[in-house]
């Protein structure tokens, strides 16, 4: 998932759009200008562009890509968000946005539900739409034991196997610095169970905690969204998936994943969108078919610069745009 894709005459139309999808598009809130300006920043424009009114006819014939425009109106999903609630004329608009661009996105109907108190169906469905993408390949090369395998240590803290846990101990004979001594430092520092461990990550989700040592963001909470976004940017196929997921979880208090607690306020705009472009960025997508195996022993920094990484400095957006409270 990338953010900064539109063209110079697409980005005038982006930034109206978003600011059509504000509380009050008259008066923007601080954090929906910290949006325009970002978003402006990773495409080397001026956020002024967005003051003059544009309807969603002229947005549509200026926006023919099907790609931009589904990105679109992701972004304009999360513009609605970035106050932490969102409106019943913010949700009229995007559904309205996403009438004039032809585009479905099921984040629209997780948006409402948890927008509308039904907060177990917004969970529900956003566990329903990450987990496909786990669980259907397992049960397509493994069958029910291969589902079995991740929903026993998730849901039910089991999913004993000595042989896996073992091959992932030993990750900590390799030398210091290397991917792999670096994951079982992960591990033991935060006095995690290892995959093979009851309650251990299954082994399909493992690629998580090695993007968190690929990307450096470590696992508090202000840290796990940028991570998530961080897994947005670098999955190819329906990314923006785990950014809806994150800003739920750390920045809504929505509780959607059993394995951490939901945190509040916690969507520091530059950073998050930083840690998506970071994601982007990567040449491969971490999450799919990637096999760690034959790079555990490769020193991290050399892996970083392989793959693509960019350091933690966005060098593309101004410092002033680097604030955690408004």
């Amino acid at each position: 998932m990338d953010i900064a894709i539109f063209s110079p005459p697409e980005l005038p139309l982006v930034l109206r759009s978003l600011t059509n999808i504000a509380a009050n598009p008259d008066a923007l809130t601080p954090r929906e200008q910290q949006l325009l300006q970002v978003i402006a920043a990773l495409h080397q424009s001026d956020p002024k562009i967005a003051e003059s009114s544009t309807t969603l006819s002229q947005i549509a014939q200026g926006i023919i890509n099907p790609h931009h425009r589904k990105r679109l109106l992701q972004m304009a999903i999360v513009m609605a968000m970035v106050d932490g609630e969102t409106t019943p004329h913010q949700q009229k608009a995007l559904r309205s946005l996403a009438t004039a661009l032809s585009v479905h996105e099921q984040g629209l109907r997780v948006l409402q539900e948890a927008a509308s108190g039904h907060q177990m169906l917004a969970r529900f469905d956003m566990m329903r739409r990450m987990m496909s993408k786990i669980v259907v390949p397992a049960l397509h090369e493994e069958g029910i034991a291969g589902v079995k395998k991740i929903v026993e240590p998730l849901f039910f803290k089991g999913g004993d196997d000595p042989a896996v846990a073992q091959k992932y101990h030993q990750l900590g004979q390799l030398p210091p610095g290397t991917l792999g001594y670096a994951f079982w430092e992960h591990y033991t520092q935060n006095h995690f169970p290892f995959p093979g461990e009851a309650g251990g990550i299954p082994e399909r989700l493992v690629f998580h905690d090695l993007g968190h040592i690929l990307s450096g963001y470590d696992t508090s909470p202000e840290h796990e969204i940028q991570q998530g976004a961080f897994q947005a940017g670098f999955m190819r196929h329906d990314g923006f998936t785990f950014l809806l997921f994150v800003i739920l979880q750390f920045h809504w208090g929505l509780k959607i994943t059993p394995v951490a607690d939901p945190s509040e306020g916690l969507f520091d705009i530059p950073l998050v969108l930083h840690a998506v472009q970071r994601g982007a960025a990567c040449k491969i997508d971490l999450s799919d078919r990637w096999n760690f195996w034959e790079v555990v022993d490769q020193p991290l920094e050399e892996l970083r610069d392989r793959y693509g990484i960019p350091p933690f400095c966005p060098p593309s957006l101004p410092k002033s745009l680097f604030y955690s409270t408004l």
